[in-house]
């Protein structure tokens, strides 16, 4: 016997739940539906049009056999100081993570783990990218009661659990932070992806006319398109226009159902643990340390602004790399949601009086930093000029007319961009956090817990110098980016700011500049 046989055989190891192995089975019954379909229909089935559904099933039988080898051959187990997974067959792979360097643990079952009763339980460091697997464990999958059961071994508990007995009183409910609300699905069409869910029907039409073999010229049947918008009737365009922002409306509305359904932001007693919970068809659950936290982000992006609504998410060591999008991304707290609500749940989460994010604090940085953005409207509109020059003469239009045009939209759009630009810069000290905004298209404000900040880098380009304005960044070991900035402060207040942010870190610097 091989010490790897030893160690699998050694008691605590756990098998995943048997069930998996028919996870798969959404490969074959689309597959079985038709074929069952042709055959009620026709009374016989010509195998030579069904190349497609004997594919799906001989796909299904490969994988299937897979999953069976890899329920055969996975193992699991919780010590009291490590978490461990033992898998493979040829190629045997044992990870062990250290249960002091977890960070997340995440549950997620799918539709199909749903209706078997599954869930994947996913358990990261947090040190690396979402899909890199040195820093994660995935263990797909397990019950929904053994997941359950796994949630609760790997996260801390501020008090030992005392064992079930009829003198003991049941566990105080979860404290509930935020849930949702139905009437917040009017922020879902206030994103940029409205247009895009918009027009998908037309990348439909094009997929369409190759399958049936229809030649589509990608160049010329933009410009056809162009000239075909601008020959129709404006009420034929208006028609054209309101069909792509209803279509984009309810996909937008089905998306945010899916993903934000019975949304819970909940406290859990005694365990010192903030648990995000959510989801329609494929539901989700996030667990967050609150004695990890180190702050919050409220995100509102241009289009969302104007309805008064906002997203919260956590600053947070440990937090997964993953992008922002209308799923929520890493550490969501809070769907698009009421402004003034996003306020309420930041300073609960934060165990705060009123929230550290309230823009009435923020300072104002110097009109340098106006004249910066204005600039940089002026270039981007000029650059919006030529191209548009040079498409006109591709296309054989007038490039006076077509310049113009450009200019008119162009110019007064990039100047209104810069100035809000410019509004919405701003920073403080607000108690134990540092706050700064910034962004137009994607306005953000940050608190940042000041001690939290392990570091400062200071930026000035040859521009920023001849401004007096530098960007001071605060580097910290939390969230997905780890660095948080003051974009164009004044040099002179920002180290200042930066100073008492952090008594003795920036000293010395500011002597030295000083003399």
């Amino acid at each position: 016997m091989t010490v790897e046989d030893m160690v699998v055989g050694s008691v605590g190891w756990r098998r995943l739940d048997p069930r998996m192995c028919l996870v798969n089975l959404r490969w074959i019954l689309p597959s079985l539906g038709i074929l069952a379909l042709t055959a009620l229909g026709s009374g016989s089935v010509n195998w030579e049009d069904h190349k497609l559904q004997i594919v799906s099933a001989l796909l299904f039988v490969y994988l299937t056999c897979s999953e069976m080898v890899r329920w055969r051959t996975t193992r699991y187990r919780v010590t009291v100081e490590q978490v461990e997974v033992h898998s493979g067959l040829f190629w045997r792979r044992h990870v062990a993570i250290p249960r002091d360097r977890l960070r997340t643990v995440d549950v997620t079952s799918g539709p199909v783990h749903r209706v078997l009763g599954l869930s994947i339980v996913t358990m990261g460091t947090g040190q690396a990218l979402r899909t890199d697997r040195r820093h994660q464990l995935k263990i797909d999958a397990v019950s929904v009661t053994e997941a359950a059961v796994l949630r609760e071994e790997l996260l801390p508990r501020s008090q030992p659990a005392k064992p079930a007995s009829a003198d003991v009183q049941e566990a105080p409910a979860a404290e509930q932070i935020a849930r949702l609300d139905p009437r917040w699905v009017r922020y879902a069409p206030l994103s940029p992806l409205v247009f895009v869910i918009g027009l998908a029907p037309l990348s439909q039409a094009y997929n369409l006319a190759e399958r049936l073999g229809i030649p589509v010229d990608i160049g010329g049947a933009v410009v056809g398109a162009v000239e075909f918008l601008v020959a129709i009737p404006g009420w034929l365009f208006a028609v054209f226009v309101v069909m792509v922002l209803v279509a984009g409306v309810i996909g937008t509305m089905l998306l945010f159902a899916e993903s934000w359904w019975r949304f819970r932001l909940e406290r859990e007693p005694g365990s010192g643990t903030l648990r995000v919970s959510r989801g329609l068809i494929t539901t989700r659950s996030f667990t967050l340390e609150e004695r990890r936290l180190r702050g919050a982000e409220l995100l509102e992006p241009f289009m969302l602004r104007w309805g008064k609504g906002a997203r919260l998410k956590a600053i947070a060591s440990g937090l997964r790399q993953t992008l922002d999008g209308p799923r929520g991304g890493s550490g969501a707290l809070l769907p698009p949601a009421p402004r003034r609500l996003a306020h309420e749940t930041a300073a609960s989460v934060l165990r705060e009086a009123e929230s550290p994010l309230l823009p009435a604090r923020l300072r104002a940085h110097p009109r340098a930093a106006l004249r910066r953005r204005l600039f940089r409207a002026g270039a981007a509109s000029g650059a919006a000029v030529a191209v548009a020059a040079v498409l006109a003469a591709v296309a054989g239009w007038s490039v006076g007319w077509s310049t113009a045009v450009v200019a008119v939209v162009a110019v007064p759009v990039s100047v209104v961009l810069a100035t809000d630009a410019y509004r919405s810069l701003g920073h403080t000290l607000h108690g134990a956090y540092l706050v700064t905004r910034e962004g137009a298209l994607r306005r953000r404000t940050v608190a940042l817990q000041r001690a939290g900040i392990i570091g400062w880098t200071v930026t000035r380009s040859p521009l920023q110098r001849r401004s007096g304005l530098a960007t001071i960044a605060a580097t910290t070991a939390a969230g997905t980016t780890g660095t948080y900035v003051v974009r164009d402060v004044g040099y002179g207040d920002g180290l200042m700011m930066a100073d008492e942010a952090v008594p003795g870190l920036l000293g010395q610097f500011i002597e030295t500049t000083a003399e």
